[in-house]
């Protein structure tokens, strides 16, 4: 029955593991749970009742099925070869309560086929099993073999007594061979899974269970991996002896084993959902600045106004793109922004950081007082004699983002052991005779208080008692100060005690998106990988350029890193925009967020008069194209000011949006007809062909900033002139 299945729904994948032509590889066979259900239920049932004994029969059924299909292959003139080492293995249960666990089962689940997920968070050396041994009869020279139990831990026990059938035999003297034949072997490895914290309740602790894998399943995974895995329930114990306690756990014998880490939420990306955003986008797409404010007002709702700190939280949630990245040299420049929140006590950093992790579902949230070195990175744990690697926090974020509240209460030497993996996105191992690097491509969202009152005139550094190689890594500082103004403490008065959604502008609580929207909309949007403009080129550029150029310039925060922050924060402003590519509105974001975080001192060069503690502005439009002249202005980016703008108001225009819209474009015409300031040079309006071609070298010069920029002094000495 099982090499009839084989045939009719998987003869593709048994003629391509005839083809190969190396013979002692493991080959699997994926078999869907529900097609296997469908087509034949009874193997269906049985998969789910009687799990031992179907696997064991599906494994035979594959060698029954190469030997009918090899003599076709051999008969047609092509070259195949039998294979030993094939398995089936089977996925994709129903989601179901009785099939289908976040949480891990308990001991009535025992020898049950079930699918529980998990994350990774030990793994033990790979090692070899033997699961049988050949016993042979002193008196009659029959051959027993007997095999490895499972429940024993893979304790192979001899027969008591010859098993001759042919006589009475019932020899007690039984001898193994001292040979260790390979075929008796395979390959073996245990790894510890653990209970993924947003699927549990408050307060819960995580379980952990062991699971076993076998054979092309070993090495398949790492510490920090999201995994769903198919198997069956075993109790097991250790031998029995007297006067110890007799210890029974529970573990899965994997079968089907599946990596996790870049699906994000697939349950709630539903074709509904992803129509639901295209229809929201085609609304706003000519005016993309209200649509972002929409999703920004339903980040953290319970906290009033910070209109920028949600936009830095979203963006960096966005994260940037590695996908344009040349990897032919192996250094890949990170992808995932940092983002440091500053703030007295009480201003709502430990909310903010605790909805951050609900948004995205490959999250950890610690703080620094419960936090060590070994904790965020990995450690080397000794367990039943063997040496076994346990990823920290920042390890099991991999892909996602890992909170870290009380930044400031780390000890010195926990915070140092991060900078690789905020950098280089790895971990170097070398514990306990193990060297290895693990991945930790995650997004740092960190919260500290300022050590004291915030001195202005003395360095961040200074303030926050942190060291500046530290800080240069993050690509956002942002500053909240708990400052009195009766305005606005009335204003966060009546939101707190009324509890009224609709104060931040004209926004209802019919607009605001529900966490399970953000979860899906942040899993979408993961998957657009924006590419620079030529625009949003010269405006990054530019600003770097400018910043380079400063004479009382902060040297910690005007590195490399800070062009590369730029690009980062671009990328994510696209992302959350919806953008295919990396376009002017976004370069002007990533510059403003950039600039707001250097205006703690005199870092700032554009002085923008905007306050952290700002509510989201009435009219979303006419803010953003001020800011948008302030910003291009100063840059002298003017020609992409006039493209900007006429595009904002051609837009605008050709919307039918009623008389706020018209009021809007009135502004615009304003600004299309402003006349040249008295401190505008001319020559820059009207460039003859001469300077428009110079402007082209200039241009070309700044894509090759990377290698100009790592001489301090060569910077003096060029005429960058945009």
């Amino acid at each position: 029955m099982c090499d009839q299945y084989l045939l009719a729904y998987h003869k593709n994948e048994l003629y391509d593991i005839l083809n190969s032509k190396n013979d002692s590889h493991h080959f699997s066979i994926n078999i869907n749970f529900i097609v296997l259900f469908d087509n034949d239920p009874s193997l269906g049932n049985k998969v789910l009742k009687e799990a031992d004994n179907l696997l064991g029969e599906l494994d035979e059924g594959a060698q029954k099925a190469q030997k009918i299909l090899i003599s076709d292959l051999l008969d047609n003139g092509t070259e195949a070869s039998f294979k030993n080492n094939v398995h089936c293995r089977i996925y994709g249960l129903p989601i179901c309560p009785e099939l289908h666990r976040n949480l891990f089962p308990k001991n009535y689940d025992a020898n049950k086929f079930l699918q529980v997920s998990g994350t990774v968070v030990r793994i033990s050396a790979t090692k070899l099993l033997e699961f049988k041994r050949e016993y042979i009869c002193s008196k009659c020279k029959y051959k027993i073999i007997s095999y490895a139990e499972y429940e024993k831990k893979n304790i192979i026990s001899p027969p008591k007594k010859c098993l001759n059938p042919d006589g009475n035999c019932n020899s007690t003297n039984l001898i193994s061979s001292d040979e260790l034949k390979s075929q008796f072997c395979k390959d073996y490895q245990e790894i510890k899974i653990q209970e993924q914290v947003s699927q549990l309740g408050f307060g819960t602790m995580p379980s952990s269970m062991w699971v076993s894998l076998e054979d092309d399943l070993v090495d398949s995974c790492k510490p920090g991996d999201n995994v769903t895995i198919c198997g069956i329930v075993k109790r097991r114990w250790s031998p029995f002896s007297p006067g110890r306690i007799f210890d029974i756990e529970l573990a899965i014998k994997a079968n089907h084993i599946q990596i996790n880490n870049t699906c994000g939420l697939p349950n709630l990306v539903t074709p509904e959902i992803k129509e639901l955003f295209s229809q929201f986008w085609d609304t706003y797409k000519n005016i993309p600045i209200l649509g972002r404010d929409i999703i920004l007002k339903s980040f953290c709702p319970q906290i009033f106004g910070l209109h920028i700190v949600k936009l830095a939280i979203a963006v960096v949630l966005a994260g940037g793109s590695a996908a344009n990245q040349d990897s032919s040299t192996g250094v890949k420049t990170r992808s995932e922004p940092h983002l440091l929140l500053v703030g007295d006590p009480g201003t709502g950093k430990s909310q903010l950081l605790r909805f951050a992790s609900k948004v995205v579902p490959r999250s950890v949230l610690t703080t620094g007082v419960g936090s060590t070195a070994a904790g965020l990175t990995v450690t080397a744990m000794m367990e039943d004699g063997e040496w076994q690697l346990e990823g920290g926090a920042l390890v099991l974020a991999d892909g996602g983002i890992c909170c870290i509240d009380e930044f400031n209460s780390m000890k010195e030497h926990d915070r140092t052991s991060i900078h690789e993996a905020m950098e280089q996105q790895t971990i170097s191992v070398a514990k306990a005779s193990i060297v290895c690097k693990l991945s930790t491509r995650c997004s740092i969202l960190a919260a500290t208080n300022p050590k004291g009152n915030i001195d202005p005139m003395q360095p961040l550094c200074m303030n926050l008692a942190l060291a500046t190689p530290l800080l240069s890594r993050f690509d956002l500082i942002l500053l909240i100060r708990d400052t009195v103004q009766e305005e606005w403490d009335s204003l966060v008065a009546d939101y707190i005690l009324t509890e009224t959604k609709d104060n931040d502008s004209k926004f209802t609580k019919s607009q605001e998106w529900s966490l399970e929207m953000l979860q899906a909309y942040f899993t979408i949007i993961k998957k657009i990988h924006p590419p620079l403009t030529e625009e949003a080129n010269r405006i990054l550029a530019s600003y770097y350029q400018l910043q380079r150029r400063q004479s009382s310039r902060n040297k910690s925060r005007t590195t490399v890193r800070l062009l590369d922050s730029l690009v980062r924060l671009s990328q994510g402003h696209a992302r959350l925009l919806f953008h295919e590519s990396v376009q002017i509105i976004d370069a002007v974001m990533a510059v403003i967020l950039v600039e707001i975080g250097m205006g703690y001192q005199e870092d700032s060069i554009l002085n923008l008069d905007m306050n952290i503690h700002s509510s989201f502005p009435d009219d979303s439009i006419n803010s953003y194209v001020e800011l948008l002249n302030n910003v291009l202005e100063k840059l002298n980016l003017h020609d992409i000011l006039e493209q900007e703008i006429n595009s904002l108001h051609s837009e605008i225009d050709s919307l039918n949006c009623g008389n706020e819209i018209t009021t809007k474009s009135r502004y615009f015409q304003s600004m299309k007809n402003k006349e040249p300031t008295s401190n505008r040079d001319s020559n820059i309006i009207e460039r003859d062909d001469n300077k428009h071609e110079e402007d082209k070298e200039t241009l070309h010069n700044s894509e090759m900033e990377r290698s100009i920029f790592q001489d301090d002094n060569s910077i003096d000495n060029l005429d960058l002139n945009i």
